[in-house]
């Protein structure tokens, strides 16, 4: 077995060494202008700093941000914010659809006050504690797992009477001029379906199943995504008219982004930056199942 594996992998090197003087070409024909180094046929031993995508840019976590109170009274922090997806000012400043992603905490024993915003929606994710919220006549309770939409124009409080903090992520969607929102909010939990596999390799999705149906003012949508132990996801790229955003909400991943190998810690979200340049696919090295937040928004009339 030792020797099989030895000649396997002096093959291996043999294969490799063997495209050494097509590499050194193909290097001294791209001195001027050359590809970036995940494209097929480009310079396979270098990366070009000055050509490549800056990915650190487009993945942030809560705790780089500085706390705000939103919201009638959560605790917020931003991950993502407005900016340009294709040159960031700023480190997580890569939102073009949507107007903010953050975190958010409830602290035990408290409320928010009503509030309601004529034309922003709210999708709130709860990834820790147990509390409820009151819109419209309508109570529904809250624990790890549910989601919570929030049409625009609808007064509404979140209610934490437990003795641990409420953790939430959310984003913030401003409605279009003519956008007709619903009249009460959507209540869901990903725990109620059925997983559904086989997409890019490795993702396992779990929509949610609300009671109401979320209605956006964006084509975009929210799902909860699992990786099993020991596995990885496809890497594949997004072009314009893309803003799909990954966040980490348990495990610790490796994740591939660019031609970058990243740690990705729970509280962390990442944007596929829209040039049909920057692979992603997450790993799963640990033997426990990993969860992300997905959410996809896709605008066909900017992808053109």
């Amino acid at each position: 077995m030792k020797k099989n594996r030895t000649r396997l992998y002096c093959a291996v090197l043999m294969g490799l060494m063997s495209t050494l003087p097509a590499a050194a070409q193909t290097q001294e024909k791209l001195t001027v202008a050359p590809d970036p180094s995940y494209a097929e046929g480009g310079p396979p031993a270098y990366r070009h700093p000055e050509l490549d995508t800056d990915v650190s840019l487009y993945i942030n976590h809560w705790r780089n941000s500085t706390p705000l109170e939103d919201h009638g009274g959560l605790i917020e922090r931003d991950i993502l914010t407005r900016g340009d997806p294709h040159q960031p000012a700023r480190k997580g400043a890569v939102l073009k659809y949507i107007k903010a992603y953050r975190r958010g905490v409830l602290q035990p024993r408290t409320n928010t006050v009503p509030r309601k915003y004529p034309s922003e929606q709210n999708f709130f994710y709860f990834s820790s504690g147990k509390g409820r919220v009151e819109a419209g006549g309508k109570v529904a309770e809250l624990e790890e797992g549910s989601a919570v939409f929030i049409p625009a124009g609808l007064e509404y409080r979140f209610l934490n009477p437990s003795d641990a903090p409420l953790d939430v992520y959310l984003v913030v969607e401003e409605t279009s001029p003519g956008f007709v929102p619903n009249t009460e909010i959507s209540v869901g939990s990903y725990h109620d379906s059925r997983p559904l596999y086989g997409a890019h390799w490795a993702h396992i999705a779990h929509p949610f199943i609300y009671d109401v149906e979320p209605k956006f003012s964006n084509p975009m949508g929210f799902i909860v995504v699992s990786i099993d132990n020991f596995d990885v996801a496809q890497p594949h790229t997004h072009g314009p008219g893309t803003e799909e955003i990954w966040l980490q909400v348990r495990g610790r991943s490796l994740l591939f982004f660019g031609n970058r190998l990243l740690w990705q810690e729970p509280g962390e979200a990442f944007l596929i930056p829209p040039n049909n340049k920057v692979p992603h696919s997450s790993i799963n090295h640990t033997d426990e199942p990993m969860l992300w937040l997905y959410m996809g928004c896709r605008h066909e009339e900017d992808a053109k």
